[in-house]
């Protein structure tokens, strides 16, 4: 318990710094860093949940639970570069995509089954037009977690997100002019094995081979490839300027007791407008569609969603809704589509602390639940 104590103080704590803020969206974890000397990003994030309504009455819990990380690096002027990001990472209750969550049992949680550990470790070289990159990290694929709206968007973005993934690879950056600035992202990787795929304060346990699960393979047959573009214009209408898009692509190979490799495509587009100085807005959509999901021959599924924030002076409102298509025809009855949706508004002080509240309603594999939440986050650039 000793981290219901600490968590809290330590974000007010950091507030008092006469530090810039960070906004979520701004900071997508592609690979690539041009700066020098020492740099980092510290976003911590702590979530208080009621669960008011669920399936079963054990499920209808009030818990805490924590999405924060460091990324610390170091820059030299040749453009090489040492990078990590360390997680601290709890999940709502039910949940085990990676380590934390559990399984309900009519108790409240507070910081349960939450392991700090490393989500990657890199080293990089860069420069204006290209960059690789080699050792522990996430394939570029779709939309980073953190572009999503509202303080429960990252979490959907989550459950299909490949990472932690050990290998190397590259991008290539073209300036079009008019025509926008395009990224070309391609690696090749395995899942983490290493020491590294433990963890501390909630031990994950140690990934091994024979534990199977798709790119757990320990040979470079899985890849991702993905294409970005964004910063259009043109002299007739400022909506260019406000359009980016990522299209992207992954094989990850069959692992020990695997029936198939998973393929996975997603399309992503989002447009940002300015009204004034005080008033801004985006929408976004992706679609994310995935062959023989972890590995099972007759699954496939597909995530479609939609989100929208509008932000005036330090307000943020933010709401997304994401459709899960399952298609299973070997067990059909269980094969049931899902529904995501949530909404939040919040308030981000200028010394990087932000205070929100939100709601959620799920309906996943025919469970439904609500729950509301308060959230208090703190970002810091150095």
């Amino acid at each position: 318990m000793r981290i219901i104590r600490v968590l809290p103080s330590l974000v007010l704590a950091l507030g008092s710094w006469n530090a810039m803020a960070a906004d979520d969206h701004d900071h997508d974890h592609q690979h690539g860093h041009q700066g020098t000397g020492f740099y980092g990003h510290l976003h911590a994030k702590v979530l208080f949940d009621h669960v008011y309504d669920a399936e079963e009455s054990d499920e209808e819990i009030n818990e805490a639970y924590t999405h924060s990380h460091l990324e610390l690096g170091y820059g030299f002027e040749n453009g090489l570069s040492f990078n990590t990001n360390l997680e601290l990472e709890g999940e709502p209750g039910g949940h085990d995509h990676h380590g934390g969550g559990s399984e309900l049992d009519g108790n409240n949680r507070y910081f349960e089954d939450t392991p700090l550990f490393v989500r990657s470790l890199t080293v990089n070289y860069d420069r204006k037009s290209f960059g690789l990159y080699a050792g522990k990290f996430d394939p570029v694929i779709s939309l980073d977690q953190h572009a999503m709206p509202g303080i429960y968007g990252y979490q959907i973005v989550d459950e299909y997100t490949v990472r932690e993934k050990i290998g190397f690879g590259g991008y290539g950056q073209l300036n079009a002019g008019d025509y926008g600035k395009h990224r070309l992202d391609v690696s090749t990787f395995f899942s983490d094995t290493t020491f590294l795929s433990n963890s501390v304060l909630h031990e994950r346990g140690q990934t091994k081979e024979e534990d199977g699960g798709v790119a757990n393979t320990e040979d470079f047959s899985s890849i991702a490839i993905s294409l970005g573009g964004r910063d259009f214009y043109s002299l007739n209408s400022d909506i260019p300027e406000g359009l980016s898009y990522r299209i992207g692509f992954a094989h990850q190979a069959a692992g020990e007791g695997d029936e198939e490799d998973e393929t996975r495509f997603s399309i992503s587009g989002q447009y940002e407008h300015v009204f004034t100085s005080d008033l801004k807005g985006r929408v976004l959509g992706e679609i994310v569609h995935i062959n023989h999901l972890n590995g099972e021959a007759p699954h496939d599924r597909t995530y479609k969603t939609v989100g929208a924030e509008l932000t005036y002076d330090q307000w943020v409102a933010g709401s997304t809704f994401t459709h899960i298509g399952n298609d299973n025809p070997e067990e059909a009855d269980e094969a049931i589509d899902g529904k995501v949706f949530q909404a939040s508004l919040e308030y981000r002080f200028q010394n990087g602390i932000s205070l929100g509240g939100g709601y959620k309603y799920q309906d996943v594999e025919g469970e439904e639940n609500h729950r509301l939440g308060a959230m208090l986050s703190y970002s810091l650039e150095f």
